[in-house]
């Protein structure tokens, strides 16, 4: 047997290498790069610790400055200390921390000869030169920035090399099943050698030669009844491994691979016009049963259990293989492999250049049928399919020399075949036909060539790296479809490969000496979605900030409701069967690719621009059948469609066509829309043709549009086959009680906006009242603000937990305001008293005052109330010059444990008044910029609050939360559609190991790198530096607290480097119990798919997880909350029209009595419940109790032990909580409230 070779072979899902796999190395910028905490003068100047009495040795952290990122000052809250960027700078040369990973090739020659020159520049500048100027520093940044990023990428390159290194360790195949297999193969050589020849069989001969109830030859549709040729076996001419395998490029998969073995079939087997008709097509299928018939009693005789089955090789249903497969025994004598999940393709092939190539060109026409037409189409599948089968040996040749002659190549196929893998592809036809094969094969055209004149695209000193890289950017900027690549295998000969623009309108890699287009398995749609996973995976590449080696290469994608906005299932009529008729059979050979094709023309031409992918598979079960079969009897008609949306265009209502005097497209446009094809004028003054569409509740646009246009041009009613669960997550989202609310789409903000124009008139208000200090801004500050409240803002619903919106007023600039914290809020409490009665006595507002203890030690602060005429409330709160400067003088003044009770004080300060603001105007942008994130983040509550871990996070945190999908998508897209969103969220959650990884957003409004503006780019987005620093604190952090007791989810931005602000508060319990419910969640769906069923069990609590249940007194707040009940006719509902005369009786007591009892108990007991009560179906609510683990332990009796405790009964001094009295407490507290208490036994 030759030594083995290799072609392309199916592979499954690759196991996920080790955690050593993922470098621990992190990318720093030189020091050339500009300072990204520059000063900003948009709020304050840094304040100097100096004037603040500690003699200037340390600087506090400035938390709010209009810049991205505080100011230099250390600041510890727990465990937190920002490290300033000096540090950074300090750490390694030339600006590189060092790491014991790192080496030589990552630092940048020429450094000191630069510092030399900055030297002798500085000594040429006058000494009293003042700072530069706007424009000269705009200069300088762009220079700077430049320089930094090829720093960057050749830092990216050697580090990204590294972790490849260790990836190539973990996924290569054991040694010991190599040795296993290649015994394997030599006894299965020596098997194929002794199976006898037989010469000349008809067609009834050769089917009578087998006993039908064991095996059946697999002859292709239509099956022979009459044939003028024979049916022979001789030994083969050649025997040689063509797969991976041989050319080491195989990787080790934890569900098995397989290995391929091409047998060559004699020349004088054939007729040279065999080509046609399936002439050879049936003699290989004899040739294989007669094959399969003497392999199962020669395996036996001579101990290699095996189990034969037939298989279509990569979906092909002209190309029947034996696929051999283990059996376990307990004979020791026995040569079994199945330890090694190793499994073989026997392919019979024909002989190299036994057909004239020419005539099997992707035009000509192979198969001879009666038609009444002329000329018969062409017969592209077939044709190339036949002369696949002439060439696996060729092109294992060609690979050969190719790797050969370029050192990285082996490698660079392995990360090929491992980027297709995770993103789903392979070289089978139902998953894209683009798998290991093509990619080599692509791989080696381009070392010799690719360019529009042949110029060289790769070359054959690249690393690995470097050549996947050059790959998938090749990918990713010309177009396969539109243009092809022409190139030639000969071994040799020294033809350049070339794009040429003129392509075919398939995807085209087109071998000048087989005449075989390589892309002959894939479609324009598998083209098109090849080319957008090239795209995103270029700009991670290109990404110097982060780290991404992980989701370019670790992490799978290829689950379709996270790849998609939009997943359809469609189950076809058997009756559709009928437009599969002779011209269609040859040109498509199969029923599932006429209709595949037939289904994407259809979606491309209904949804045009609103879609950027359009996916259509079938949903089969396997190509794998028994010997005794001719084809497989298990036949799916299911079909599934994924939409990837383009977000401008999706939800426009209306369809435009061409203009009026466009006639022969107008006439094309009629002719598809049918009836609803309509004239219409624009507000330009065109007159062109259109479909107007009518926006349903809850129902997307494209969905009505697929619907109609299926009706129309498939099937009469096969809308009613169509299964989509879009508008179940959509569904879930509460309908607030508004007159406009049939009529509105998921995506709409109109309620969200009609509350910001009432702080806006507000504004104007305060602006104009006769006060001392003039009012300078208005800033929002709360949830339905930033258009992420779970309810949507609804007039006069004082039930709805977020009826108050907050907002930070600021005063005109004065040097009078107190200096010292007390009288300051007494001041600002006089200033909101005269507000007040201006309000009161000038307006239709009404307003009044309330104390407010959200900030610890901090008793006199005041909010000013304002119930607007709309219906909306607002809680003000005042924020002057001088708060932070004072609060930042007590926590310098302050010493030990005081030191640190303040320093949470100033975190509750940062949250509430400068946070928030920031926080506001970062989402609100977001939000605006990416259409599905309010309805997204409003789900991800609703989901959070339906499992009772809503009440225990901040709005802030949730919302960066479910920001991760929107910036920072990798290793899938930006979602477009509130089903793609959400489990993306809860993807990222499940797969979030918080304890050892940061979460550091870039809350930037693209995902996508611009390369034509690389000072815009690194300007707008987090910079290396930033990233570094985000990065250290998250280390100090951990540091100190490795387990993630006192600080579990790290959250860093621009807005907030400490990574804390808003998550400072959590329990372990609670952040461990949202990594467990985000797993299970995820296991749900992908185990069981998503129907109602499914997707109502998502949002039900699993209840039995806790130690007690409380059941508390209904109360019917559902309306009064601005949500319209369930099973409710909205006329029947009588809507909110003015504010109570006591509007604190409308509020929930549950809210208020659970966050008694969770400052009460709080050492021993974690409360939960549902923070909107108006939520549930029956207007009852629950309150849920879990025992804090430590609590529970025995412990030695002492004062002031801080736990309701009872002795134990063994006199040893010890005592245990006393869970009986926490009950009756938390019973009495309640009052009438508490109905009941269900204690877990």
């Amino acid at each position: 047997m030759r030594r083995p070779k290799s072609q392309c072979e199916k592979y499954g899902e690759q196991q996920e290498p080790s955690s050593s796999v993922r470098s621990s190395v992190t990318v720093v910028s030189p020091k050339q790069l500009e300072k990204p905490w520059a000063p900003v003068s948009e709020t304050r100047n840094y304040i100097d610790v100096a004037q603040m009495g500690t003699a200037g040795k340390r600087k506090l952290v400035h938390w709010e400055s209009a810049s991205e990122s505080p100011a230099e000052v250390d600041f510890s809250v727990s465990a937190m200390e920002v490290e300033t960027e000096e540090s950074v700078e300090k750490n390694g040369n030339n600006g590189f921390v060092e790491h014991e990973e790192s080496n030589d090739d990552g630092d940048v020659d020429g450094d000191d000869d630069d510092d030399e020159e900055e030297e002798e520049d500085d000594q040429k500048k006058p000494k009293n030169s003042g700072p530069p100027t706007k424009k000269q520093r705009k200069q300088l940044s762009a220079q700077e920035v430049q320089l930094a990023r090829e720093t960057a990428e050749l830092f990216k390159s050697n580090i990204f090399k590294l972790q490849i290194d260790e990836l190539m360790k973990e996924v290569r195949i054991k040694e010991t099943h190599v040795a296993k297999i290649e015994k394997v193969l030599h006894r299965l050589h020596d098997l194929i050698s002794k199976v006898p020849s037989v010469e000349n069989l008809t067609l009834q001969q050769a089917e009578h030669h087998f006993n039908s109830k064991k095996v059946v030859i697999p002859f292709p549709d239509p099956k022979p009844t009459k044939l003028n040729y024979t049916f022979s076996y001789l030994p083969p001419e050649d025997v040689s491994l063509v797969g991976s395998f041989g050319l080491k490029t195989g990787i080790y998969q934890s569900q098995g691979s397989s290995i391929d073995i091409a047998l060559t079939m004699p020349k004088e087997l054939f007729q040279p016009k065999d080509y046609l008709n399936y002439r050879a097509l049936y003699k290989r299928a004899f040739y294989l049963t007669y094959l399969s018939e003497h392999l199962m009693p020669l395996s036996k005789k001579n101990n290699l259990p095996i189990k034969i089955s037939y298989h279509f090789l990569n979906d092909d249903v002209l190309c029947p293989v034996l696929r051999i497969e283990s059996i376990k025994t307990e004979n020791p004598e026995d040569l079994s492999f199945h330890k090694t999940k190793f499994t073989i393709n026997l392919i019979v092939a024909f002989p190299f250049g036994v057909f004239d190539s020419k005539k099997l060109l992707p035009d000509k026409n192979c198969i001879r049928v009666q038609s009444d037409s002329d000329e018969l189409p062409p017969t592209p599948f077939y044709n190339a399919s036949i002369l696949s089968m002439t060439a696996y040996d060729y092109y294992l040749k060609y690979l050969y020399t190719v790797k050969k002659s370029a050192e990285s190549f082996k490698e660079a196929c392995k990360l090929g075949r491992l980027w297709l893998q995770q993103r789903g592809f392979g070289s089978a036809i139902n998953k894209g036909g683009f798998g290991h094969f093509e990619f080599a094969i692509l791989m080696s055209a381009l070392l010799n060539g690719g360019g529009l004149n042949g110029s060289k695209t790769l070359f054959h000193g690249y690393s690995s790296y470097q050549l996947f890289k050059g790959l998938i950017k090749y990918l990713a900027t010309n177009d396969l479809n539109s243009g092809y690549l022409s190139f030639s295998s000969m071994i040799g000969e020294n033809v350049n490969s070339k794009y040429k623009e003129d392509g075919f309108n398939v995807p085209t890699i087109f071998d000048k000496n087989t005449k075989l287009n390589i892309l002959w398995k894939m479609t324009p749609s598998s083209y098109s979605e090849l080319q957008y996973q090239a795209n995103e995976t270029l700009n991670l590449l290109n990404d110097v900030v982060k780290d991404r080696f992980d989701p370019v290469l670790l992490q799978k994608s290829d689950f379709d409701q996270m790849r998609f906005d939009v997943v359809l299932n469609l189950s076809i009529p058997e009756e559709l069967s009928e437009s599969f008729g002779p011209l269609e059979k040859i040109s498509y050979i199969t029923y599932e690719s006429y209709l595949k094709n037939k289904l994407y023309k259809i979606l491309k031409n209904a949804l045009g621009d609103r879609a950027v992918l359009i996916h259509v598979r079938n949903e089969k079960s396997s190509s794998i059948f028994p010997i005794n079969k001719r084809k497989p009897t298990n036949v799916n008609n299911n079909y599934i469609i994924g939409l990837q949306l383009n977000p401008e265009e999706c939800d426009k209502l209306v369809t435009k066509g061409p203009n009026n005097d466009e006639q022969e497209l107008g006439l094309k446009f009629r002719s598809f829309w049918g009836s609803k094809a309509s004239l219409r004028r624009f507000k330009d003054g065109t007159i062109q043709h259109c479909v107007v569409w009518t926006a349903q509740t809850n129902e997307p646009i494209v969905l009505s549009i697929i619907k109609y246009a299926l009706d129309l041009h498939l099937h009469s009613e096969i809308s009613q086959h169509l299964v989509s669960e879009i508008t179940t997550f959509t569904n879930k989202l509460p309908t607030p009680l508004l007159p406009s609310a049939s009529s509105q789409v998921s995506t709409t903000l109109v309620s969200f906006t009609n509350l910001r124009n009432a702080l806006e008139s507000l504004n104007k208000i305060l602006a104009n009242l006769d006060l001392p200090l003039g009012v300078k801004s208005l800033s929002p500050a709360s949830t339905a603000l930033r258009f992420s409240s779970l309810l949507q803002p609804v007039p006069f619903a004082a039930s709805n937990p977020d009826f108050w919106n907050d907002a930070v007023v600021q005063f005109e600039t004065s040097t009078r305001w107190p200096d010292e914290i007390s009288a300051l809020e007494k001041t600002k409490t006089a200033f909101l008293l005269k507000v007040s009665e201006l309000l009161n006595s000038e307006t239709t507002y009404k307003s009044y005052l309330t104390k407010d203890d959200s900030i610890t030690f901090n008793e006199d602060i005041t909010l000013l109330n304002i119930l607007t005429p709309e219906g909306y409330g607002f809680r003000l709160r005042v924020l002057t010059e001088r708060d932070e400067v004072l609060y930042l003088r007590a926590v310098a003044n302050a010493e030990g444990k005081q030191k640190a009770l303040l320093q949470d004080v100033y975190l509750k300060f940062n949250q509430k008044y400068l946070g928030t603001v920031k926080h506001t105007r970062t989402v609100s942008q977001l939000a605006h910029h990416f259409h599905f994130y309010s309805p997204t983040v409003r789900l991800f509550k609703l989901w959070l609050d339906s499992q009772f871990l809503l009440h225990h996070f901040t709005d802030e945190l949730v919302e960066l939360l479910a920001l991760k999908p929107f910036v920072d998508p990798a290793p899938y897209s930006v979602p477009h559609s509130v089903e793609n969103g959400f489990l993306q969220i809860l993807h990222f959650l499940a797969n979030w190991n918080w304890r050892e990884t940061s979460l550091v957003l870039d809350l930037v409004k693209s995902t996508a790198l611009n390369d034509d503006e690389p000072s815009m780019k690194l300007s707008d987005r987090l910079t290396i530096q930033a990233h570094r620093v985000i990065e250290q604190n998250f280390e100090k952090i951990r540091k100190s607290d490795p387990t993630g007791i006192k600080c579990q989810l790290f959250v860093g931005s621009k807005d907030d480097p400490s990574g804390i602000l808003w998550s400072n508060e959590l329990d372990v319990p609670i952040a461990t119990r949202l990594t467990a419910l985000s797993r299970a969640a995820l296991q749900l769906v992908k185990t069981e798919g998503l129907s109602d069923s499914n997707i109502d069990l998502l949002f039900t609590p699993a209840l039995k997880d806790y130690d007690f249940v409380i059941r508390v007194k209904s109360s019917n707040i559902t309306a009064t909350s601005g949500i319209l009940p369930s099973n409710t006719f909205k006329n029947l509902i009588t809507p909110l029209t003015a504010f109570p005369d006591d509007i604190s009786t409308q509020y929930d007591l549950i809210q208020a009595y659970v966050d008694e009892l969770n400052n009460k108990f709080h050492n021993s007991i974690i409360f939960s419940t549902r923070k909107f009560t108006g939520l549930n179906e029956d207007n009852t609510n629950i309150v849920t109790g879990i025992f804090v683990p430590a609590a529970l332990s025995k412990k030695k009796f002492r004062v002031n032990l801080g736990l309701d405790v009872k002795p134990v009964d063994d006199n040893s001094g010890e005592v245990v909580i006393n869970k009986e009295g926490l009950l009756d407490q938390i019973t009495l507290m309640g009052g009438d409230l508490v109905q009941s208490i269900k204690i877990r036994k």
